[in-house]
């Protein structure tokens, strides 16, 4: 299971990193989250970036292939390779919410998957039935909801609507 949360993070965070693109907002991480990853782990791109960090992309790539391969990953595979998340949303909500300074993303079966009568029941890793559920909350820890009673989801599983052209078409990150 530590390998699924490591790989989706890892995902999430390519998604959300998007919307960190602009040097707008001041960073309000604090010094213990951003010591929370190995040092090693750490590059950071520009001094004057609002994001905590990033990792190479070969880092990256080897925790992608070890996931995939402990899944069994291959052609025919049912097993949850990734999320998709539209940066958009996710842009819109973090722009209206500046008082957002972390972002959970909370594991969760579909409602498809609950709909179908599987209510609480383990999914293992298999596409379409598990989700990511994404809120926001502030230095305070309270949740920042989307028009005080929403959150984000809606996040597309690959395999089944994977992006079929571009480099994203690989289940690992070309440079």
């Amino acid at each position: 299971m530590n390998t699924i949360k490591t790989t989706v993070t890892v995902l999430a965070c390519a998604a959300i990193l998007s919307a960190c693109g602009s040097n707008t907002g001041e960073n309000k991480q604090s010094a213990d989250t951003a010591t929370a990853a190995p040092a090693a782990m750490l590059h950071s791109a520009d001094s004057s970036d609002t994001c905590a960090s990033d990792i190479p992309v070969d880092s990256a790539n080897k925790m992608i292939n070890s996931y995939i391969q402990s899944i069994g990953g291959g052609a025919q595979t049912e097993n949850l390779y990734s999320l998709i998340a539209d940066a958009n949303c996710l842009r819109k909500y973090l722009n209206a919410h500046p008082e957002v300074t972390n972002v959970k993303l909370m594991f969760a079966h579909t409602l498809d998957y609950i709909n179908t009568g599987h209510q609480g029941q383990n999914a293992g890793y298999k596409s379409g039935a598990l989700t990511l559920v994404i809120a926001g909350y502030d230095a305070a820890g309270n949740y920042v909801l989307i028009n005080g009673n929403s959150v984000m989801d809606q996040m597309a599983p690959c395999p089944d609507r994977c992006p079929t052209v571009g480099t994203a078409s690989s289940n690992t990150i070309t440079e």
